[in-house]
């Protein structure tokens, strides 16, 4: 198993600040998820969002973090095949992982990371957690994911953890995290503020619909001076979170959404 120190390190002057607030929110998101799977056997989470762009790796993997610095034993895994970028977010490599374990060609042991984490200037101790990337891109993964092995895969690293966070595709433009989210307790949708609001509602009811359990909602990049539950930087921008609060999202949309042609993927 390889060993890695998280790049990620504690902020000092103007950042400070920033990190700090963000850290709060990710705290509120933790204490809530972990109301919601609390009674429920199975500790996997997906993480997900409508569209490439949202946010929902960078949310996933802070929330891995946050969980890990409370001593929850984390896994982070990335079953985003077609697009891994975990490894980069937390300084780990993506040599080998999920597709190698999948095709028999590595022992889930050799490719599992033990990524040490930094102290915060507002946390005691170093923390830990462990982290599976992809592995090698494969040309067809919703077939491969779809095969009997992930189900043991995800099996074999939930009965050595407390909470597993899968950071899996968007779900509007491929089929991945449905066929992902079966095997989950539930899913966490990470939607960006600019996200058209039929756009989410597609995605939560395409969740649903494939029996995956909606365990809450994050907005994320809001005008947080104009929210009333939230947490924001100086700039208005922040964490909104939607766990016990239902869902639901503004009344904000853009103008494809009379005419039926449905919304335009938002920009990066």
């Amino acid at each position: 198993m390889a060993r890695f120190r998280s790049r990620r390190s504690s902020a000092t002057g103007d950042k400070s600040g920033h990190l700090l607030t963000t850290r709060e929110a990710f705290r509120v998101l933790r204490s809530n998820l972990l109301v919601a799977i609390s009674e429920l056997a199975n500790p996997i989470v997906v993480v997900t969002s409508a569209y490439a762009g949202e946010g929902k790796t960078a949310s996933c993997t802070n929330l891995a973090e946050s969980l890990a610095t409370a001593g929850q034993r984390v896994v982070l895994v990335d079953l985003d095949l077609r697009h891994p970028d975990s490894h980069r977010q937390i300084g780990a490599h993506n040599d080998v992982g999920v597709t190698d374990v999948l095709f028999d060609r590595h022992p889930l042991k050799e490719c599992v990371q033990y990524i040490e984490l930094p102290a915060a200037e507002d946390a005691g101790a170093p923390a830990s957690m462990y982290f599976l990337g992809t592995g090698p891109q494969v040309s067809n993964p919703t077939e491969l994911l779809a095969g009997p092995r992930t189900g043991w895969l995800l099996e074999s690293l939930a009965a050595q953890a407390d909470i597993v966070l899968l950071d899996t595709p968007p779900v509007l433009p491929v089929a991945d995290t449905l066929v992902i989210g079966r095997l989950a307790a539930g899913a966490v949708l990470v939607v960006e503020a600019r996200t058209p609001t039929p756009a989410a509602k597609r995605a939560k009811d395409a969740l649903t619909r494939n029996q995956t359990r909606l365990l809450g909602v994050v907005l994320n990049r809001f005008e947080a001076k104009y929210a009333r539950y939230g947490y924001g930087d100086a700039d208005g921008s922040g964490y909104g979170y939607g766990f016990g609060y239902g869902f639901g999202y503004g009344s904000q949309r853009s103008s494809s959404e009379g005419n039926g042609s449905g919304p335009d993927k938002p920009s990066e």
